[in-house]
Parts: structure tokens; C-alpha cells; sequence
């Protein structure tokens, strides 16, 4: 009999992911115990958790809890050092991370560096704190402007408490070396870069786990760069979607047979200034 749920291992934990259904419940709870028997071990229930979608009904809800013993909703607000996505995400969720840069970032003594020991130190550690969760989730505007300002401080320094003059703006600072700049990271653009890395993966492995379960769930009849997909995403989600948005202008298609290629719709000319075709669309069959 298949499994009625999914199963993720991921480090010290099991996440099971099922439909919220008292029938589920019921087989969830046999294959456990199967479980148990088999290897001798057993599941503490205290120190399990559940969650549920936010439309979910209350009766289901409470019917599926007494089935399972679960009767915690809580998650840690943490979990593998990124928060945990639940509800919206706002600025309060990363507030963690950005107390880490800023407290950094006052640790060194700006006087004691000189100006290529300060842009390595920003270089390797400041603008590596937040690579992890950029990687997963869109951070706001005011967070991206938050952790500049702490690099931008710690840069100019200050004297007695007060703000040092700016004698750069920070648009220079962010551009190559060979463009005039320093190379600093502007936060807002890498952090769509790292989640338009995340939806390359999954358009370059279409086989993985991660690649099928989103397919599933969010365009389980199309194509990942020619889907419009529904309303109620999930963080993660919606960070990918955030990066796709720039693969979108850079992806081009290798002709190869031309089979699979949509003239019409697809990026496929190789040249700086439009990738598509231009002009006025013949009243034709061809995509």
C-alpha cells in the first residue's frame, strides 16, 4: 500500500506532510506504530508539533489532533538558523539576522583597519552573514536598506557618536572594480540572484524531489517559466517566483531541433536588446 503522506529526513527531524483528513490521521497513526514495533523505538508526542493551513476547519482540526496525540501548533521561531515560514513574512523575522551584522560590524574597531582591512572584512564576513537566508527567502526593502547602512557605518565610521560625512554614494561603492566601484553587494539585487539560482535548479533538475513536489502543487500541467500561478503561495514560493522574474530576462533556449521552441513566445535570438522576435505577428498556427 503507497504511503499515505510524504516523508522528509532532514537532519534530526522527520516532517511528514499529509492531507488533513481524520482518515490520513488514522493511517498515519497505524504506519507509526507499525513503525515502532518493528524497530523498538518510539514517538514522543509531547515534543511533536503540527501545522495546518490557515483556512483549515476548526472541527478538522480538532478531530485530527485526538487522533495523532498532537496537540502542539507552535514551531520554534528558528529552525536550522532560518525562520520559520509562517504567515507572512515580515521585517520582526529577520531582525535576528541584521542585529548579527550590526553587532559585527561595532565589534571591529574602524581606527585600528585600514581601508583595504575594512573591505575585506566586509567583503568575507558582513555580506556572508545573510547569504544563508537570502538564498531561501525575499527579504524586504527595509531590511536590504538596514544591513547596507550597517556596512555604510561601519565604513565611514563616526566621531563621538555622530555621523561622518558620506563622500560616496553608495551606487559606486556597489559596482565592479573595473567600473570605478568596490564591489560591495548590492543586498536587494543578490538577493534576487540566489533565489533565481533556486528556480534554475528547478528547471535544470526536474527529477529531484524538491523539483517534483513544486511542480504538484504550483503548475502541475505547464512549465515553470510560462506559468501564471495562483494566489495563495508559500514563502519560499514566493521568493522563487521573485527570482524567476530575473531568469526570465537572461534565460535563453538553445535551438538544438527546434522542436520544443515557441517562436513566438520564446527567448531563442541571441543578441543584447530583445531576445524575442519583433515586429507584427502574422495570423499563422505558429506559436
Amino acid at each position: 500500500m503507497p504511503l499515505p503522506f510524504l516523508t522528509c529526513f532532514f537532519a534530526d527531524d522527520s516532517l511528514l506532510f499529509f492531507k488533513a483528513t481524520v482518515e490520513q490521521a488514522l493511517q498515519v497513526k497505524t504506519i507509526l506504530a507499525e513503525y515502532c514495533s518493528a524497530t523498538g523505538k518510539s514517538v514522543n508526542f509531547d515534543k511533536c508539533s503540527i501545522m495546518f493551513n490557515d483556512k483549515q476547519d476548526d472541527n478538522t482540526v480538532a478531530a485530527i489532533k485526538s487522533v495523532l496525540g498532537v496537540h502542539k501548533e507552535a514551531f520554534e521561531a528558528k529552525y536550522l538558523g532560518l525562520p520559520t515560514p509562517e504567515g507572512r513574512m515580515k521585517k520582526e523575522n529577520f531582525q535576528p539576522i541584521t542585529d548579527r551584522m550590526a553587532k559585527r560590524c561595532h565589534a571591529w574597531d574602524e581606527k585600528c583597519l585600514s581601508s583595504a582591512g575594512k573591505e575585506i572584512l566586509i567583503k568575507v564576513v558582513a555580506q556572508a552573514i545573510p547569504v544563508y537566508v537570502m538564498s531561501v527567502f525575499h527579504l524586504s526593502g527595509s531590511t536590504h536598506e538596514v544591513m547596507a547602512k550597517c556596512i555604510r557605518k561601519f565604513w565611514w565610521g563616526e566621531a563621538q557618536g555622530k555621523r561622518r560625512t558620506h563622500w560616496i554614494s553608495w551606487n559606486k561603492f556597489t559596482k565592479s572594480k573595473g567600473d570605478g566601484g568596490l564591489g560591495f553587494r548590492d543586498f536587494k539585487l543578490f538577493n534576487q540572484a540566489l533565489l533565481a539560482r533556486q528556480a534554475w535548479r528547478l528547471i535544470d533538475r526536474p527529477e529531484s524531489l524538491c523539483a517534483r513536489v513544486l511542480k504538484a502543487k504550483y503548475f502541475p500541467n505547464g512549465h515553470l517559466m510560462d506559468t501564471a500561478f495562483p494566489c495563495n503561495q508559500s514563502q519560499t514560493w514566493k521568493a522563487i517566483v521573485h527570482g524567476l522574474e530575473l531568469l526570465k530576462r537572461g534565460v535563453l533556449w538553445r535551438i538544438g531541433s527546434g522542436e520544443r521552441v515557441r517562436i513566438w513566445r520564446d527567448s531563442w535570438i541571441p543578441r543584447s536588446w530583445s531576445l524575442k522576435p519583433i515586429g507584427k505577428k502574422s495570423s499563422c498556427r505558429l506559436k
